[in-house]
C-alpha cells in the first residue's frame, strides 16, 4: 500500500513522530510501559515510512532486485509493521489490565512471534498481487481475504482489550487531571478508529470477493488515510500527552516546579544559616529528583530552619503572632539570621509556651500558601547581593 497522502502532510507528521520519540527516549524510558510505548512509536515511524513513495523509491535504488518487487514488498511489509506497532500497544494494554509486569517481555516475545507469523502469511498471500504489480485490493481473490483477516485480527483484539481497560479507568477516574482526561479522550478516539478498521476492512474485501464485484476502493485510499490517522496521528497524540507533562516537570514549568522556584531564594538563605537541618537529596538513576519530593523536602527544611532560628529572636516567632503579616515575619527571620551570624548564643528556651505547637491535624495546603507568601515577602528583606540583611540597624531602616 502506497500512501496517497501528500508529502506536505506526511513529512511534518513524521517529523513530529520522530521528535516525540526522541523526547520520550530522553525523558520517558525508565518504566516497562515507557519502553513499550517507545518501541511502538519506533515501529509506527517505520510503518509510515514504508508507505511513502519517496522511501519506497529509495529502497528500490539501494536494494538488489527488480524495482517493482522491492516497492511491492515494502508496501506489504508496512502491514506487518502496523501489526508490530499494535503488538506493543497490546502489551501496554495488558499491563493496564493487570497483567504481571515481571512477565512482560516473555509475553512480548509471544506477540513478536505472532507479528512475524502474520507478516509471513501476508507476504505469502500477497504474492499474486506482487506478481501482478498491484495492490491487494486490486487483485482481490481469497488470498486478499487471508491478508485482510490476518491483518485485522490483531487490531480487533487490541481494540477490545483497550476498550475494556479504558471504560474501567474512566469509571474510576472521578477526579482526573486534565492530562488524564486528554489521554482518555485520545485513547477512546483511537479505539473507535481501530475497531472500525478491524471490522470494516476485511468485511469490505469479503463482500467484494463473494459477490464478484470489484473493491469499492481498489487504490486503498481509505485504508491509507485510516492507517495514517490512527498510527501517525492518533497513537503519537496519545503518547504526547504524558510527554508534555513530563517535559513541563523536567524544566520546572509545572505547578510543583513553580512552587519550588518561588521558595528557592528563601530556602537557600535559611539553609545557609542553618546548614545542619539540610537532608540528603536522593536522586534517580538519571540524577533527577521528583518535583513533589523536592517541594516536600524544601517545606520541611524551611519549617525546621524557622524552628531553629526561633532561639535567636525575641520578636514574635510565627505568622499568627505577627498578625498574619508575612513582611513583619520575614524581617523577624532576617533579624534572627543576623543575630546567629553575629555569634550570639541562642536562648535557653527555644519554644515559649504561647508558641508551642499544639497537637492536631496540619493543613498542608494552608501551610504551603503561608510559606509562598513568606517567600514573596522575603524578596524585600534580602540585601542588594541577594543575601539576608546583615544587621538589626539595617533591618529597622527597611
Amino acid at each position: 500500500m502506497t500512501s496517497p497522502i501528500p508529502v506536505l502532510i506526511t513529512l511534518p507528521v513524521l517529523t513530529g513522530i520522530a521528535l516525540v520519540l526522541a523526547g520520550r527516549w530522553w525523558l520517558l524510558r525508565d518504566s516497562i510501559v515507557d519502553r513499550l510505548i517507545n518501541r511502538a512509536l519506533a515501529a509506527c515511524l517505520f510503518e509510515n515510512l514504508l508507505r511513502e513513495t519517496w522511501f519506497q523509491q529509495s529502497l528500490a535504488r539501494l536494494l538488489p532486485g527488480d524495482d517493482s518487487d522491492v516497492v511491492n514488498i515494502a508496501r506489504q511489509l508496512s502491514l506487518g509493521a502496523t501489526i508490530l506497532t499494535i503488538s506493543h500497544v497490546y502489551g501496554v494494554a495488558k499491563l493496564w489490565a493487570g497483567a504481571d509486569p515481571a512477565h512482560t517481555w516473555r509475553r512480548q516475545r509471544r506477540y513478536y512471534l505472532v507479528t512475524i507469523t502474520a507478516t509471513a502469511v501476508i507476504l505469502i498471500a500477497g504474492t499474486p498481487a506482487r506478481h501482478a504489480d498491484q495492490l491487494i485490493d486490486q487483485t482481490l481473490g481469497w488470498p486478499a481475504v487471508v491478508v485482510c483477516v490476518v491483518f485485522s485480527l490483531p487490531l480487533g483484539a487490541t481494540a477490545l482489550l483497550l476498550g475494556r481497560v479504558s471504560v474501567r479507568e474512566i469509571r474510576a477516574a472521578s477526579g482526573a487531571t486534565w492530562q488524564e482526561r486528554a489521554l482518555f479522550t485520545a485513547v477512546m478516539g483511537a479505539i473507535v478508529g481501530l475497531g472500525i478498521v478491524a471490522v470494516g476492512y476485511p468485511l469490505g474485501i469479503i463482500i467484494s470477493v463473494m459477490t464478484g464485484q470489484p473493491s469499492f476502493d481498489p487504490e486503498m485510499h481509505w485504508e491509507a488515510w485510516s492507517a495514517f490517522l490512527l498510527s501517525a496521528v492518533g497513537v503519537p497524540a496519545t503518547m504526547t500527552v504524558p510527554l508534555i507533562s513530563t517535559l513541563l516537570t523536567h524544566i520546572g514549568w509545572d505547578r510543583t516546579g513553580r512552587y519550588c522556584r518561588r521558595l528557592r531564594p528563601m530556602w537557600t538563605d535559611l539553609t545557609a544559616a542553618v546548614p545542619e537541618i539540610v537532608l540528603e537529596v536522593r536522586r534517580d538513576q538519571n540524577r533527577r529528583t521528583d518535583p513533589a519530593i523536592r517541594l516536600h523536602r524544601m517545606t520541611v527544611e524551611i519549617r525546621d530552619s524557622l524552628l531553629h532560628l526561633k532561639r535567636y529572636s525575641d520578636s514574635p516567632d510565627d505568622l499568627a503572632a505577627t498578625g498574619g503579616d508575612p513582611h513583619i515575619y520575614a524581617r523577624c527571620i532576617a533579624e534572627a539570621i543576623a543575630t546567629k551570624a553575629a555569634g550570639r548564643s541562642p536562648s535557653a528556651n527555644p519554644f515559649p509556651p504561647r508558641y508551642q505547637v499544639q497537637p492536631g491535624t496540619r493543613d498542608l495546603t494552608a501551610e504551603l500558601r503561608q510559606l509562598l507568601a513568606l517567600a514573596k515577602a522575603w524578596s524585600h528583606v534580602r540585601g542588594p547581593r541577594n543575601t539576608p540583611v546583615a544587621s538589626r540597624r539595617q533591618l529597622r531602616t527597611t
